[in-house]
Parts: C-alpha cells; structure tokens; sequence
C-alpha cells in the first residue's frame, strides 16, 4: 500500500513509525548503537534485540552532518551496522551527494524525491523477505506483513534454526595488475620486474562486485602458490561470509567458493551475503577489486 509521505521532520518520524508497525517490523525511535552508543533517528529490525535490517537518517538541511552520519552507520558488509540505511533531506538538495561515493546499501533522498519513498519502503521490505527466505525452511504467510511476521518469529532465535550454504561456481578468470598487491611483502629486490606470488599471511581488502551488488571490505589471503595454482581465501578470519578463488596464475578455469556460516551470523550480514550472490548470479560476472585497482575479473561459466 502505498500513501502520501509527510514533508517536515517530527511527521515523517511518526509516519516511518506507523510504517515499520504495519509492515510487522521492530520499530525503535532513536536507536542507539550498542557498540558506540551513537543514536540515529529510527531503525526497522525483524525482532527487538537485533541488528536493524533498516535504519534512518533525517536531517533539515545540513548536508555535512549527514554525509557524517552517513560515513559513520554504513559499516561494512563484513560488520555491518544494518542492511539499508535510508537518508532524507527534508530543505535542501541530495545533488550534494553526487560526487560522493555513496555505499550501495544508502538510499538519499531530498524535498524532490521524497514522494517516491513509500514505494520504495514496500519494495525493499519486499525484497528482504525475498533474501531471508533462502536462509528459512518453511513457508512464509501471505502479504508483506503476514510474511514478514512469520519470518521474525522463525528468526527470533537467530542464528538458531537457519540454513547455511556453500556454492561454488565454475569461472574463466583474468587477473590484473592489482593481484600483485599480494606479493609486495615477498619481494626482496626492489628491482625485481614480476613479483613472484608466494603463501603469505599478507591481507588485502577487496570489495566482491557482483552486478550492481559489492561486498566491501573482504579480508583475503592467498594461502596456497604450487605449481602455478593459487588459492586465495578469507577462511582464516571469523565472518560468516567466506570467499575462495581457486585459479592458475596464468588465470582461465577456477573456482569460485561463496560460503555462508549462519551460525556466525547476524541478520545484516545474512541479506548482504545473498544479495550479493543474486547479483552475481544475474549478472554472470565477478569482479575482484583492490586498493590499487582490479585484482581479478571472472566470467561465469
């Protein structure tokens, strides 16, 4: 259902309210983070106690404090601090937001837009429930609220109950440049032309593309050089999200691990996994990417 959304700060606070109820949501005003205790106007979660699915930032018109807000509640998808973090500028402009490079999981929205964010609230509710299906072993009720009443009780005990998975998907892969970034400590000689790729306790931060999905902030290794073949993993972390690339130096046939431990897991991690895993599996592409550029791109086979 989709209705009119209110145009100053106190109303559209009451009215996400009222939303959040009837979609069958865990409504908290004024949400605190209990990692830092920092409070934001609004969050949406599946059952109190948990991680928010959703969270809301509403400012009059200072662009800077929410470019702030922004910057400090986006977290990361490996510690995420909610699925989606929706922004309102209720007197001024998102075109501030243009240059900045906005996370994937932030929606923006000013004066112009702000009629289409009912819609896009029943989208995104209906989207979620869509992603936490693949973690639930049982039919869900009928209608958005029904829907999601039903997956907060499955869920309540979460992780408890939940399905994990493991897939892996056959690719051709091309490395770039950038896979030299797991070399830079073996090098002995700063004259040496191709560093060689050897076993290292060295991390990387990549970001998994998948479509128009990212995963930013995957702690890789590559835990196996022999004979040409390598393995780079996140295994020897403790995230639920486990990535494995399994390829030739000289790239073409690998293996792409993408493991989901539920049992490490708390609800925004679970959605940011497989909305990842969606976008890669419409998108049939993979893209590996470092701090200094792309590391690898696969082709699904």
């Amino acid at each position: 259902m989709v209705t009119s959304v209110p145009a100053n700060k106190a109303d559209l606070i009451s009215w996400l309210i009222d939303e959040g109820v009837r979609f069958g949501l865990h409504v908290e005003a004024n949400y605190a983070n209990p990692e830092d205790n920092t409070v934001i106007e609004l969050s949406w979660s599946i059952n109190p106690g948990q991680k928010p699915a959703l969270i809301f930032s509403i400012e009059e018109a200072d662009t800077m404090r929410l470019a702030t807000s922004i910057l400090h509640w986006a977290g990361s998808s490996t510690e995420p601090k909610s699925w989606m973090q929706v922004c309102v500028l209720m007197n001024g402009s998102a075109d501030a937001f243009s240059s900045f490079p906005l996370p994937n999981n932030v929606k923006v929205y000013d004066r112009r837009t702000l009629a289409t964010l009912s819609r896009d609230l029943e989208g995104l509710i209906t989207r979620m429930v869509r992603l936490l299906r693949f973690y639930i072993d049982d039919e869900t009720g009928v209608g958005t609220s029904g829907e999601v009443k039903r997956i907060s009780q499955l869920a309540a005990e979460w992780p408890q109950g939940m399905w994990s998975s493991r897939l892996s998907l056959k690719a051709q892969t091309v490395f770039e440049e950038g896979v030299y970034m797991f070399a830079a400590e073996n090098m002995e000689d700063d004259e040496t032309e191709v560093p060689v790729l050897k076993p290292s306790r060295k991390v990387v931060p990549i970001e998994v593309i998948g479509g128009d999905t990212s995963f930013e902030g995957a702690l890789i290794r590559l835990i196996e050089a022999q004979d040409g073949n390598l393995l780079f993993s996140t295994e020897h972390r403790n995230y639920p999200s486990i990535f494995r690339l399994s390829a030739r130096e000289s790239g073409g046939d690998s293996t792409l691990d993408l493991w989901f431990d539920v049992d490490k897991s708390n609800i925004p991690q679970a959605l940011r996994f497989r909305e990842l895993v969606e976008g890669i599996m419409s998108s049939k592409m993979v893209v590996f990417a470092g701090p200094s550029g792309e590391v690898a791109r696969l082709s699904l086979d």
